[in-house]
């Protein structure tokens, strides 16, 4: 052992799983790829609980075995080493195949898997840095039953990327396991949406103690806001204020365990965080990249570079950008706690599906990236991107996870992000240069022509090794 070296955990010797993917744009890692032997250790430089440090980690069945403290000249990985990040919100569009039978059901599946499926978002979720995603389940044929469920679980399959299943809260469904459920409030019921309050209730009733996320906007003020323009007149910030403070309400009577999905507005993360003051169990929230870097002022997009986007048109989302005073709150209370998530809200949809108005944007291919941004620009230190991108969606997901994710500690999945801070990745169009074309199959980026000052140079997971080649655009 050399000097400076501490024994943490120790493991017998053992051997990475590798893993080959034919898609032109990563390969399995070999002594020429990101330095990683084929055996169980790297030595890297990591971020730790408790800062920065140079490691070398042993790993065996896809588990950090041991870390033991190591020289600053020992590190082999170019770049700095993040517990995987894990991405809890994501659209992936795909569900299981309807009978042919039923033409329109059918026609309707074929649309959204031209958008995206599970092995196009997993490779997607890969190139950005993600080591886990959640996909949501506003699907047509919705996730609410155990039958249901289990059938996307093998469609979800073909993800390379890990993936964790929300379950659908409708009018009619009963929760079945520990399992993440998802509410979505919109003034047009669908099979998935609740558009009256008391329906809602009533659903969750059902649903004592269970994990429940929302999409919080009121459907009784969309539907008194206007009908026509851009969705930041149509869907105004009192939708998400005033949805947000029942919610809240429902999960004091009811003891819910609740997640705010993607809060925009200055009110409704100060309603949360005012309530989690008192409240014996906190209510989480998440932000997202959207609207932590865009936001709209009379009618303009604005960038949070300066730089003004390529095709603000391509940026409607549900809820909308809001105001840049809203964007720097975000910022500040996702840097400092208030809010205690970044997820993406992976939105994928095809260009002709935008120019018809479809809400949202993809981010996978660009999450870890952004994470760069936020630390080379917004001063947010590389512990605080482990906390909301590692750590916290783990603490919120744990009962999904069979082994601890979210921490480079001995016990915790093998599952790490690489980031280099030393260069930038600039999307122009529907390829990043010198990397390749974007994975996700809608083929865009809301961040095309805009450099985000970081670059993923590997992505580990539960062992399996993604290296990147060409990655670093000067």
């Amino acid at each position: 052992m050399g000097a400076g070296e501490r024994i943490v955990a120790n493991s017998p010797s053992g051997r990475f799983v590798q893993k080959i993917v034919q898609s032109g744009l990563y390969t399995h890692v070999d002594d020429r790829g990101l330095g990683i032997m084929a055996t169980d250790t790297i030595t890297c430089k990591a971020v730790l609980a408790d800062g920065i440090g140079v490691v070398r980690l042993a790993i065996k069945a896809g588990v950090i075995a041991s870390l033991v403290e190591a020289e600053e000249t020992a590190a082999t990985l170019p770049g700095l080493l993040f517990p995987g990040f894990a991405d809890i919100h994501v659209h992936a569009r795909e569900y299981p195949r309807p009978s042919d039978a039923d033409t329109q059901a059918l026609t309707r599946w074929e649309a959204a898997c031209r958008k995206e499926t599970f092995a196009t978002a997993g490779r997607a979720a890969i190139n950005g840095g993600a080591t886990l995603f959640a996909a949501m389940p506003n699907d047509d044929l919705p996730p609410d039953t155990p039958e249901a469920y289990s059938r996307k679980t093998v469609v979800a399959s073909a993800s390379d990327c890990p993936v964790i299943l929300y379950a659908a809260v409708t009018a009619s469904s009963e929760p079945w396991a520990d399992l993440p459920y998802k509410v979505y409030l919109d003034d047009r019921p669908s099979a998935c949406a609740f558009a009256s309050w008391t329906d809602l209730e009533t659903a969750l009733t059902r649903y004592r103690g269970c994990r429940v996320f929302f999409h919080a906007e009121d459907p009784l003020v969309l539907n008194r806001a206007a009908s026509d323009g851009p969705r930041w007149r149509t869907r105004p910030p009192e939708a998400e204020i005033s949805a947000v403070a029942r919610i809240l309400d429902l999960t004091h009577h009811l003891g819910l365990k609740s997640h705010i999905c993607h809060v925009s507005t200055r009110q409704a993360v100060t309603l949360i965080d005012e309530y989690n003051r008192t409240a014996s169990a906190r209510v989480t929230c998440e932000a997202t990249p959207h609207h932590l870097f865009f936001s709209v002022d009379k009618g303009k997009v604005f960038s949070g570079t300066g730089a003004a986007p390529e095709r603000p048109d391509l940026l409607e989302c549900n809820p909308p950008l809001r105001p840049e005073s809203d964007r720097r709150f975000l910022l500040d209370a996702l840097k400092s706690g208030m809010v205690d998530v970044l997820a993406s809200d992976h939105a994928p949809h095809t260009l002709t599906d935008k120019d018809n108005g479809a809400p949202g944007m993809p981010h996978l291919d660009t999450l870890g990236p952004f994470a760069g941004w936020l630390m080379q620009e917004c001063g947010f230190l590389p512990t605080r991107i482990v906390s909301v991108l590692s750590s916290a969606p783990a603490r919120i997901m744990q009962a999904d996870l069979g082994i601890p994710h979210g921490a480079i500690e001995p016990g915790f999945a093998a599952s790490f992000t690489l980031l280099g801070l030393d260069g930038s990745t600039l999307v122009h169009g529907s390829r990043i240069p010198g990397r390749g074309t974007l994975e996700t199959r809608c083929g865009w980026s809301p961040f095309s022509g805009i450099a985000l000052p970081a670059v993923v140079r590997g992505t580990i997971i539960d062992g399996k090794k993604y290296s990147f080649l060409g990655v670093v655009v000067k």
